[in-house]
Formats: structure tokens, C-alpha cells, sequence
């Protein structure tokens, strides 16, 4: 299961900050339909998108048909969320100095270029195990420095239409999401070098839009009141985190849903195929999770005005306890998980604008990349463990047996964040 991943800013209406408009020749501001830096941009995040999807659902399959162990295809996780982790900090400092829009274009790039060698290996017969746990590594480096897509947004859309904006990049994120686990079996199911062609196509193209888009590419310098020698340390992002108690609640709660959530993928891949659902169908069933993401897109506002923000993040906890009580306990079929899958994703548009709203817009430009960089950081904490603990687990237990534990786990982490004072008072920024 997908779990809450790189952040998309969003603005929730009023006291947001100033933002740069995108440079335009003229002095209007063109609605988001013909505004072609933001539709190139969104171009380059679906192609992305797709591809880290695709790249979700195929690398355990490969795993799995080289050595049929469970444990070696959770590795591969492992190894990418522990790079990403500690890439995340030093790449946050990097971006707050340098080029983001190279930084970004090189970032695809490498990822681009290590995924056609990956394909031509499989293509040739001539692949170990080693490679892909190595491409692993570097796919989870590269991540922190392609999350400054997300900044990039910022000074290209207008400031009056930036909500509307990220929330069609949520959209345009949940439909790569839909299409790309379908994809990716089925190019599996054909040749085992395909699913990593496409990989790399969607990484070249996103390079490609990178290249043709123009936007502010070095962030604003702090100001001389702004400035001090915390601010500008490395770990200054981690540190606005961990000091403000909701911030601080809210990424220890997304941390323990990580923990749990990302090794579900596998758990899910190992129930269908003990309900002998087809592996072209596989993708199908995860797919739901991102069909669901986009019906919750556009349902963001209005959920915000029934919850605030520790609500909403009890009930994505309880939500999700449910789904996976419910998916292990009556065991009918492709259709059921996948239900269950979409009830899920439902929700998280609306948990990863959250994170975005009470953090990333409340800091100044010259320490987003750290902030952003820091919250990944957090968010990816859970991530090796979980992969390898699900790995792990699925050698001596029954898929089922896992999701009822990840299940009452998981009603554990609800219950953390209702025991959290700063969350369950915290109220949306604009309302403050």
C-alpha cells in the first residue's frame, strides 16, 4: 500500500505568504488550462509518477521470481527508504544553495540512466541480484532531490490559483498512481525488461520538461533579521520540526503509518496469489488505492471544513486499521481487496495536504529545502524497518495472519494521536 509519500504543497486560503508568479510575458494571469509552464511541469510529474509506480509493483515480482523469498523481495525496500533517509538531510541543505532546477534535472537523469541499464541487463540475461539491490540505493538517494518539483510549483503558479494548482498535481499524482501498478504487471507479464523501459521513458520525459520549463531556481535569500547560524545549519529543518508539538506529532504519526504501510504492497501481492488472483491482475487491485485518490482529491476542502487536522489524522489511522482488518478477514477476492484499497486512498489526498498546510508553507523559501528534505526524513524513518520487518514476517506467517497485526497496529497509531494535546487541538492556520 502507498503510503504517505514526497509532500505537495498546498495553500488553504487565507494568510497565505506572498509567492513569486511565474514569469509571463504578459502581465495577466492566464488560467491554469493554458498556462503551459504548469501543464509541462505536470507532464513531467505524471511521467515520474508512472514510473516510481511502475517501479513499485515490478521490482518485488522481479525479486521474487529470481529467489521465490519474500524476505529478499522486502530488501529491496529496505535498501531504497534507508538511502532516501540518508540522502534526505544533506540534499535539503544542497537545494537551499544550488540550482534547483538542475538539481532537479540531474536527479531524473540518474534515475533515467539507471533504469536502462537495468533494462538492458534483463534484456541480455544478465542481471544479479546485486545490481538491483544497488539500483535500489541509488533510486532512494535520488528522491529527496526530485521532491523540489514541489517547490518548483510554487513560483510558477499564480498565487491566486496555487490551492487549484497542487490540487491538480494530487490529481495528476492519483491517476499515475491508478494506471501505473496495471501497467506494470502487464509489461511484466510480457518481458521482464519492459516495466523498466517505461521507467526510464517516464524519467527521460521528465527531464525533458524540466529543461523546457523556466522557474525561480534559486531560492530568495533570508534576510538580515531572518539569518542566524541555526537557521542556516543543515539540520535547521529538522529542527523547526521537532520544536513545534503538532509539526512534531503529526510527522511521528506519518512515521508510524510508514512503518506499517509500506511493506503492504508485498503483503498484498503474496495474499492475492494465495487467492489465486492472476499476477496481470495484481496491478489492477493496487491500482484502486490511486482510484480512490482521486475521488479524494477533490473532496480536500470539504473535509477540512468537517475535521481538524488531529481528527482527520485519527480517523486516516482508524480508516486504514479497518481496511486492513477487513481485507484479512474474509478473504473474497481481487475485488474486496481492492475496495478496500480505493476506501484507503480515499484519504490520502487530504492526510498529504495536511502535512503540507501545518509545515511547509509556514516556513520562508530559503529553508524549504530543508524543511522538505527533513519532513521526508521523518516520513521515511519507518520505511526501511517496515520493508524489511514485512519481508521478514511473511517467511514464517500467513499473509492474513500480517494484516490482522498491521491491523491492530495501526488502531494503535490512531489512538497515539488522539493521546496527542497539540493535535487534537491544532486548528487549520487559516482559522487562526
Amino acid at each position: 500500500m502507498t503510503t504517505v509519500a514526497e509532500p505537495t504543497t498546498i495553500d488553504s486560503g487565507s494568510g497565505a505568504e506572498p509567492r513569486t508568479t511565474a514569469v509571463q510575458p504578459s502581465t495577466a494571469e492566464p488560467s491554469i488550462r493554458v498556462n503551459r509552464a504548469l501543464n509541462t511541469i505536470y507532464t513531467g510529474a505524471f511521467t515520474a509518477f508512472l514510473g516510481l509506480t511502475i517501479a513499485d509493483v515490478v521490482f518485488p515480482l522481479l525479486v521474487l521470481g529470481f529467489t521465490g523469498k519474500p524476505l529478499l523481495a522486502g530488501l529491496f525496500g529496505t535498501i531504497q527508504f534507508t538511502a532516501l533517509v540518508v540522502a534526505s538531510v544533506p540534499a535539503g541543505n544542497f537545494v537551499d544553495r544550488h540550482d534547483r532546477r538542475r538539481v532537479l534535472i540531474v536527479s531524473e537523469a540518474v534515475r533515467a540512466a539507471v533504469a536502462t541499464l537495468l533494462a538492458v541487463s534483463l534484456a541480455a540475461g544478465h542481471v544479479w541480484l546485486v545490481e538491483i539491490y544497488l539500483i535500489a540505493a541509488i533510486l532512494g538517494a535520488c528522491q529527496p532531490f526530485s521532491s523540489v518539483r514541489t517547490l518548483a510549483l510554487r513560483s510558477i503558479a499564480p498565487a491566486s490559483q496555487l490551492t487549484k494548482a497542487l490540487s491538480i498535481e494530487q490529481v495528476v499524482s492519483s491517476v499515475a498512481q491508478l494506471v501505473g501498478p496495471a501497467v506494470g504487471a502487464m509489461l511484466y507479464s510480457v518481458n521482464r525488461s519492459l516495466p523498466f523501459v517505461a521507467l526510464a521513458a517516464g524519467m527521460g520525459v521528465s527531464v525533458l520538461c524540466a529543461t523546457l520549463v523556466g522557474f525561480e531556481t534559486k531560492p530568495k535569500p533570508a534576510s538580515a533579521a531572518e539569518s542566524t547560524p541555526e537557521d542556516e545549519s543543515a539540520f535547521a529543518g529538522v529542527r523547526i520540526i521537532w520544536s513545534n508539538p503538532v509539526m512534531r506529532g503529526t510527522m511521528l504519526f506519518i512515521m508510524l503509518v510508514n512503518l506499517i504501510g509500506v511493506p503492504l504492497d508485498l503483503v498484498l501481492i503474496v495474499q492475492a496469489k494465495h487467492e489465486g488472483v492472476p499476477t496481470h491482475l495484481i496491478g489492477l487491485i493496487l491500482a484502486a488505492f490511486a482510484a480512490g485518490g482521486i475521488i479524494g482529491a477533490p473532496c480536500i476542502p470539504k473535509l477540512y471544513k468537517l475535521l481538524r487536522p488531529g481528527q482527520l489524522l485519527i480517523a486516516f489511522g482508524a480508516l486504514i486499521s479497518l481496511s486492513l482488518l477487513m481485507t484479512g478477514l474474509f478473504q473474497l477476492g481481487g475485488f474486496w481487496m481492492a475496495g478496500w484499497l480505493a476506501a484507503v486512498g480515499f484519504a490520502i489526498p487530504a492526510a498529504q495536504v495536511l502535512v503540507d498546510v501545518l509545515i511547509l508553507r509556514q516556513v520562508p523559501d530559503h529553508q524549504r529545502g530543508r524543511v522538505l528534505t527533513a519532513l521526508m526524513t521523518f516520513m521515511g524513518l519507518g520505511m526501511p524497518i517496515g520493508a524489511a520487518f514485512g519481508g521478514s514476517v511473511l517467511q514464517i506467517a500467513s499473509p492474513s495472519t500480517v494484516l490482522y497485526g498491521a491491523a491492530v497496529a495501526m488502531a494503535g497509531i490512531a489512538a497515539f494521536a488522539a493521546s496527542q494535546r497539540a493535535l487534537r487541538v491544532a486548528q487549520w492556520p487559516s482559522a487562526n
